[in-house]
């Protein structure tokens, strides 16, 4: 199974500063943690020294890349548990032009994959450094938010190693991308419903979170081919994309291999050259199931709460309303329900054999929460779903 790969992290690092907000949140310390010859990242930590240190931990991941020098703000919810915050760097290519000499002066690229190197060298420090001094188990929750959920969910489901003491128990996450190639226009979400059909999905509506991310998307990838990682996109732990990288972020995978094949042809090429240049070009891959987690590793599918905003519903010839096309919600139901169905065939697949009265799909859904919480304002959680999370963290720490 690929693992992100382990960096030197020295258990005792600097500190950049202490800063105090108002009452209801403290920041105790923020700790410069080194990703190898690619400068540094904070970590904030947040009512650590007030627990036990075998209190449950909550793993902050911003929706978004802070700016560099900023602490980002621990979300009411979580303020009254220890938090720690990892500010990890994601964003768009550095503009700043040569300096005086004429060279352009290294600085490290902050897009793809740069953030999931941030995360794991973050949660390893923690790990490290806030693990009960005993024997005792410390149990983590990663939440996180839009961009920022692509790399909790992630890290969620590849550190949930059962065994260790201090590992990943639980993921939260709200409004998340789970699956970038969904802004591709070769994805199925985007494409009729049926294959007669004409009418195309709505695409994202301007203005808002989803489309905010889209038009992003360049800024945070180098390639296409980015999207299909599986630690970008989490979802294809669980199942291939059923699609071919297309060379741009706009255009279908199909019309480029189509135009190639096409420009290749020589000019006194005949039409049935042309047609079988053409018609092979719209070969696409299977999607096809994959094992995760694989049979022989550690790792067990963590609780999981997924929040999405209610999805902009349009009305059909026959008066019938529905979900229109790529929306948080599609998002959050596939990675829910590739979830459920790893959970009943692999992890429940033993107990069904000796217990007649256990509810595999129940309990999948139980582990694998899927919440509708309305409408809410673009990065501002509700009263809803911050009442949802709530008493969702109130059942683990309590059980």
């Amino acid at each position: 199974m690929r693992r992100w790969p382990r960096l030197w992290l020295p258990c005792r690092l600097p500190r950049v500063q202490r800063r105090c907000f108002h009452s209801e949140q403290t920041l105790d310390d923020s700790v410069e943690v080194p990703i190898g010859s690619s400068g540094s990242i904070t970590v904030d930590l947040h009512n650590i020294v007030r627990q036990s240190s075998s209190a449950p931990l909550m793993i902050y991941i911003p929706p978004h890349s802070p700016l560099p020098g900023t602490h980002p703000s621990v979300p009411g919810f979580l303020r009254p548990y220890p938090t720690a915050i990892i500010n990890y760097r994601w964003s768009a290519p550095d503009s700043t032009p040569p300096d005086a000499s004429g060279e352009p002066s290294f600085t490290t690229p902050l897009q793809w994959p740069t953030p999931i190197h941030d995360i794991l060298a973050g949660y390893t420090w923690i790990t490290e450094n806030l693990r009960p001094e005993s024997t005792s188990r410390r149990d983590l929750y990663v939440y996180s938010s839009h961009a920022g959920a692509s790399l909790a969910a992630s890290l969620a489901l590849t550190e949930s190693h059962h065994h260790e003491r201090v590992a990943v128990r639980g993921l939260v996450a709200w409004n998340g991308i789970y699956n970038w190639s969904m802004f591709l226009p070769d994805h199925r979400i985007n494409k009729p419903a049926t294959p007669r059909g004409r009418k195309l999905p709505s695409r994202p509506k301007e203005g808002s979170a989803l489309h905010a991310l889209q038009m992003e998307m360049t800024d945070l990838f180098r390639k296409p081919a980015d999207l299909f990682d599986n630690f970008a996109s989490p979802s294809l732990f669980f199942q291939t994309s059923g699609m071919l990288p297309p060379s741009t972020f706009t255009q279908a995978a199909v019309m480029t291999e189509m135009l190639n094949r096409m420009s290749s042809l020589t000019s006194g090429g005949s039409v049935s050259d042309l047609l079988a240049a053409t018609g092979s070009a719209f070969t696409a891959p299977r999607r096809s199931a994959l094992m995760f987690p694989p049979r022989k590793s550690t790792l067990k599918l963590p609780a999981s709460l997924l929040l999405h905003d209610s999805p902009p519903l349009q009305t059909t010839k026959r008066g019938k309303r529905r979900a229109a096309g790529h929306t948080f919600e599609a998002q959050a139901s596939e990675l829910a329900s590739l979830m459920r169905k790893s959970l009943e065939k692999l992890e429940f697949k033993s107990r069904l054999q000796w217990d007649e009265d256990f509810d595999a799909e129940t309990e999948a859904e139980r582990r694998v929460k899927l919440v509708d919480v309305g409408d809410n304002e673009y990065l501002q959680l509700g009263e809803r779903g911050q009442e949802v999370i709530t008493r969702w963290l109130e059942d683990r720490f309590e059980s």
